[in-house]
């Protein structure tokens, strides 16, 4: 079932960052993909460790912060090996860094892992029924959850 539930994730973090990619800028690459399913398997793997009361924008900013670091670790792979084609450069977006990262960007990474999470947080209830009804909290003070699957409303 762990194979099936990771292959799961990974696919449909693939597929969901192929697409924000295209649609933001017509095109992607399959190593955006890749990224994109190691995000939301890393993000899941994070949030079964985290208590559903840690707060969602800190979970996001974790998130973002992996992102990021992921990111750098492929640009730093593609600034030095010269047959891996550059997938994106930063160099033209303020703080960044060698054109791999900038600061634009890690922001919006921040707001990408909440989309990720709420689509791990979905897999794993709906279709894994591994978890109880996800719920979080955001900024301390406002409180919402998934809606209860109908074969749990006894």
């Amino acid at each position: 079932m762990k194979t099936a539930k990771s292959l799961t994730l990974y696919g449909a973090g693939f597929c969901a960052f192929i697409t924000i990619e295209v649609l933001f800028r017509g095109y992607s690459y399959p190593v955006s993909g890749v990224m994109g399913g190691f995000a939301v398997i890393m993000l899941d793997g994070i949030n079964d460790e985290m208590s559903w009361d840690l707060d969602l924008a800190l979970q996001a900013l974790i998130g973002g912060a992996l992102i990021t670091l992921m990111e750098a670790g492929v640009g730093i792979i593609m600034l030095c090996v010269p047959w891996v084609p550059r997938m994106w450069d930063y160099s033209d977006i303020p703080f960044n860094i060698a054109g791999i990262i900038c600061l634009p960007f890690s922001i919006a990474w921040v707001f990408l892992s909440v989309l990720a999470i709420f689509l791990a947080d979905a897999i794993n209830y709906y279709v894994f029924e591994e978890t109880e009804v996800p719920h979080y909290t955001l900024f301390g003070r406002i409180k919402f959850s998934f809606e209860r699957k109908r074969c749990d409303e006894r």
